[in-house]
This record gives structure tokens, sequence and C-alpha cells, in this order.
């Protein structure tokens, strides 16, 4: 496990009361000890372990605190004990003037942390608004874009939206990447869907990926953008569509479907593909995929053959 899992555009949601009672064989009291360990990477590890328990570490805010506000601390360490924090959510909200304070670190890792920790405490970090604000011009990306999400979270901000749309625009580092990554926070706002939609065709593949991931995660209200897309003339904005359908999953069936009639053999091919991933989900395919096994190309009937078999297996 790298530490780059807690320093990164981390825009997973606050953990829900559906976390483990132990973690690794510990309870969060046993992981919050560990805060005080000599050895950095036992205080790094225990950051995100703690992080794993959501609401049921609440009492662990107090070492958490103590850990972030210590300036002479590892980077990373401080970064997890943020993320933690934000993990915990609402019931962290003593952490917001520190994690306001941070917001402003020189530490990158801690910035984006604590902009993204910001935004899962819920009403108690309205106070921290102004600083969001600020941070949506931070000269890294990362931060930029947690600060847009924490925004949107805590006040539907109408700057938290544009600010997005300006990275994903953005032809230097990862900022349209983080920014693809940062829109599925905005669910079901119709310029969200429309931002994404415009970035399956992006010219960076991996902002591609995200993009169609982040509309498969947005789920149902993102399906009449999406097959509009099919219908378009732009290759791999077609593309983008079917992956992001196949991230859907079930309520995605019926538009796969039709893409199996797609004009583009890419596209056909794509969406056989996709609907032998969701299996028995995918019942309601076969006919057409049956009649797709006929297709003129081979490698469309290998591709709904395939599927066909994936749906049929029990």
């Amino acid at each position: 496990m790298a530490m780059a899992c807690l320093v990164g555009v981390a825009l997973s949601p606050p953990a829900s009361a559906q976390q483990p009672s132990a973690w690794q064989g510990k309870t969060a009291t046993q992981w919050a000890e560990k805060l005080s360990d000599p050895d950095m990477r036992v205080r790094w590890y225990a950051t995100y372990d703690l992080g794993q328990y959501g609401p049921q570490a609440a009492a662990a805010v107090k070492p958490l605190r103590k850990v972030l506000e210590n300036r002479p601390e590892q980077e990373y360490v401080r970064a997890g004990a943020a993320w933690a924090l934000g993990r915990i959510g609402p019931a962290a909200a003593a952490a917001e003037p520190l994690l306001q304070e941070t917001l402003a670190s020189t530490l990158i890792s801690v910035r984006r942390n604590s902009a993204e920790a910001l935004g899962n405490l819920g009403a108690a970090a309205k106070p921290a608004v102004p600083a969001l604000l600020k941070a949506l011009g931070d000269p890294d990306s990362g931060v930029s874009a947690n600060a847009a999400v924490a925004l949107w979270k805590l006040k539907k901000h109408p700057k938290a939206l544009p600010a997005l749309v300006a990275l994903l625009d953005k032809g230097t580092d990862a900022a349209p990447l983080q920014a693809a990554e940062a829109l599925r926070s905005f669910g079901t706002e119709p310029d969200a869907i429309a931002a994404l939609v415009g970035a399956l065709a992006h010219r960076d593949a991996d902002v591609r990926r995200a993009a169609a991931r982040s509309l498969g995660q947005i789920g149902a209200a993102a399906l009449p953008a999406l097959e509009k897309a099919l219908r378009g003339e732009d290759q791999p904005a077609r593309l983008g569509a079917v992956e992001a359908l196949g991230w859907m999953g079930a309520p995605a069936v019926p538009s796969l479907i039709a893409a199996l009639k797609n004009d583009s053999p890419p596209v056909r091919r794509s969406a056989a593909r996709a609907l032998g991933r969701l299996g028995p989900a995918a019942k309601s395919a076969e006919p057409a995929l049956v009649e797709a096994v006929n297709d003129r190309y081979e490698e469309i009937r290998k591709a709904a053959a395939a599927a066909l078999s994936a749906i049929r297996a029990e």
C-alpha cells in the first residue's frame, strides 16, 4: 500500500456507518495508540486504518488533530491525519479550525487532504468557505479540485463547478484528470454531466476513462446525455459513452442493447463486451446479442458470443 493513497485527489466520500468494528485485527482505539509510534510508517498506516472506521473512529479525533498540528511531523503522516478526519465526517467538527489553517500549509498533500476533509465535515465547516474559495486558485490543481468539491458539498457554491470545468480545459499536469474524477461528486447536476460528456472526447485517454467512470457512477441521470453522444459523429465520445454505460451497470442495459446496432463497429464491439461484463444482469440483451453473433465483423461476433456465455453462466 503506497502512501500516495492518501496524498492524491482523494475524493472518497465520508465512511458510512457500515464500517468495521475491527480493521486489520485492531480496534480504532488500538490504531489511535499507534499514532505516537516512533516509526513514521506505523503512524502513517494508523491514519489510513483509522479512516476505514469512518464515524466509528470519533474517539480518535483528538489524537489525529495532534498529529495534524505537529509541524515537525512527516508530511504524509500529517496528510493522512487530515484524510482520516475527513473520513470521520461531522463527528470531527472540532477539527474545522485546524483544517482551515492547514489548507494554507506549504505542504501540497496536507493542503489537498485538508480541502477534502472540510467538505466532509458538513455544516460545521461552513466558516471555511472563504478559505476554500481562495484555494480554488491554488497552484496545485489537486488542491483546487478538492476545494471545488468541498464548496459544492457545503454550499453548492456557484464558483465550484466553473472551477472544475476550467481545470478540464487546462493543458498541463494532471488537472484535467483530477477534474474528471472530481466532477462525479456533483451527481445529477446537468452542467457537470455535460462537462463530463464533453470530456469523453478529451485528447488524453486517461481523462476520457475518468470521465466515463464518473458518468457511470452518476447513474441513470446521465443516460440521456450518453445516448445523445452515441448518436453523434465523434468516435472517441461514442466509445467513451459505451464505457460509461458499462460502469453504470443494469440501468444501462437498454442503451447498450441499442448500441449493438450503432453504425460504428468498435462501438458495437464495446457494447457487446460491456454487456458480457454485466453477466446475468444483462439477460434482457440475449436476443440482441444472438443477432450480433451474425455481425459482418468477426471481432463483434466473438464479443457477442462471449457476452452470451457470460450472461447465461450461473
